[in-house]
């Protein structure tokens, strides 16, 4: 599972929590559990994004230098 896909999911889940009929201190733990998923999510998400737009770019292979030397022919 993706990052991304991980983080719509937590995101359901974190609004169907009040609605899960689960006591109060269960309901208040699952969203302090999932707002810290998706806060790690999110900060790994921008770390990746910020390493990736630091990435060097790659040069191209110089071409061949032409022969210095004087021909036989």
């Amino acid at each position: 599972m993706s990052r991304s896909s991980t983080l719509v999911l937590l995101g359901i889940l974190t609004i169907l929590t009040p609605f899960s009929g689960l006591p109060i201190t269960f309901r208040s733990l699952v969203a302090v559990i999932c707002g810290a998923w998706v806060l790690g999510i999110g900060f790994s998400m921008r770390v990746h994004e910020v390493h990736k737009a630091q990435a060097p770019l790659e040069t191209p292979p110089a071409p061949p230098a032409p022969p210095t030397g004087v021909s036989p022919i």
